[in-house]
């Protein structure tokens, strides 16, 4: 069809399902391989650090001082592992991603319940609007490695600032119950940690690398989540949009667009559990002053800048759905009652009572077409969790 010449220009999916393997299985890999190192030098479990432990310690607290982890092990570095899941889910959600967009237009105009009409992609004003979208997302290869060498430049300082500090390795004392560990104690931490570069450079590379690329991801799918939610706040203006009825499908034809709003709220998520590991890293309530409140500047900026570029990506898209149903359902309810009026007067009484009594069900049809909303209310959590962390921080750094 000729819509399918348009949509057949995907700069931005292109179809190499090799290349989405190894991208996939790349992260998980690293993480095996890091797993499968510590083991042969013995530093991926070590007496007293069961992340069992680790982890209720952290989230019940711990009642009396029990210094028996002494030593930060692969399988008790709760950061570097939630680094790990995190860069994972970053690359398998754009992935996921750019898969979704690449047969949406198949999708939405499925015969039984299409919601528009496949060659209004090849026509004006839809065709021009297209075309910018795909020129924003024809991003340059130079471009694309500056941002990436940006991206390995800032996780190497960043693993720089960890490795040669105590403020990550002095955290594992206190979750233990002690509230100020010895210099001699958190240089214990730092020096056994099982991506020490003096131990093993090796493991510090891949350490660098899993972070980074999950970051680089997450930056690529929020570049093109921008340009789709700016794409549909102007939909509603570029194409006529058909309503399908529940009985033929639940979410009114708009399923496949749901499918990408639900990894818009994975991806807050994701945010989510970046952010704590973030703040797990940085903070030091018994840093200088000085240093705390730079630190919490800088993680207070990422997690509004972060959290207000989620919500208006969500909130867009939901608009441009919206608006796009709710039109839909008034062009339909106008037809509707149209015929009933032409019925009526070429004396077809129950024709126009039953088409009316149908205009009249659309009445009370929900405003966002798209059901379900447990991920939703999930999602909200991008902004609590980090406002609730660095507030009890400032708290702690004024009073």
């Amino acid at each position: 069809m000729a819509g399918e010449a348009v949509m057949s220009e995907r700069p931005f999916v292109p179809s190499r399902p090799v290349v989405e393997v190894l991208l996939i299985l790349g992260v998980p890999l690293a993480m095996v391989w890091m797993a499968v190192s510590t083991l042969v030098n013995g530093t991926f479990a070590a007496a007293g650090c069961n992340p069992l432990r680790i982890v209720r310690l952290l989230v019940a607290g711990a009642e009396h001082p029990d210094l028996t982890c002494t030593s930060v092990p692969f399988i008790a570095d709760l950061p570097s592992l939630g680094l790990g899941l995190t860069s994972e889910t970053a690359v398998v959600l754009y992935l996921l991603l750019i898969r979704r967009m690449r047969k949406l237009d198949v999708s939405l105009t499925r015969e039984g319940a299409a919601i528009f009409d496949k060659g209004q992609l090849d026509q004006d004003p839809m065709r021009t609007r297209y075309a910018k979208f795909l020129v924003r997302l024809k991003v340059p290869s130079i471009r694309q490695l500056v941002v990436f060498s940006a991206v390995i430049t800032l996780g190497t300082g960043f693993y720089v600032s960890a490795s040669k500090t105590n403020h990550l390795f002095k955290t594992m004392a206190n979750i233990q119950g002690v509230p100020h560990p010895s210099v001699s104690v958190q240089d214990g931490y730092r020096l056994s940690w099982w991506a020490q570069w003096d131990t093993d450079p090796s493991m510090a590379i891949l350490w660098i690398a899993v972070g980074s690329i999950g970051t680089y991801f997450a930056f690529r799918q929020a570049y093109l989540y921008y340009h789709i939610a700016r794409l549909f706040k102007d939909v509603p203006k570029l194409v006529v949009f058909r309503h399908v009825p529940a009985r033929i499908d639940r979410d009114h034809g708009w399923r496949p667009v749901g499918r990408l709003t639900v990894i818009a709220y994975l991806s807050s998520l994701c945010f989510v559990c970046s952010l704590i590991v973030l703040i797990y890293i940085l903070r030091d309530p018994d840093a200088p002053r000085p240093y705390r409140v730079v630190i919490n500047v800088l993680l207070g900026a990422v997690a509004f800048a972060g959290t207000l570029l989620n919500l208006a990506v969500v909130a867009t898209l939901r608009s441009g759905i919206h608006k796009s149903y709710a039109k839909s359902l008034k062009d339909r309810m106008v037809r509707l009652n149209s015929e009933s009026a032409a019925l009526e007067n070429t004396g077809q009484f129950l024709a126009a009572r039953t088409t009316r009594l149908e205009a009249d069900h659309l009445v009370s049809d929900a405003g966002y077409p798209i059901r379900g909303g447990v991920v939703r209310v999930a999602s909200l959590a991008s902004g609590l969790i980090p406002v609730i962390k660095l507030s009890h921080d400032v708290i702690n750094l004024y009073f």
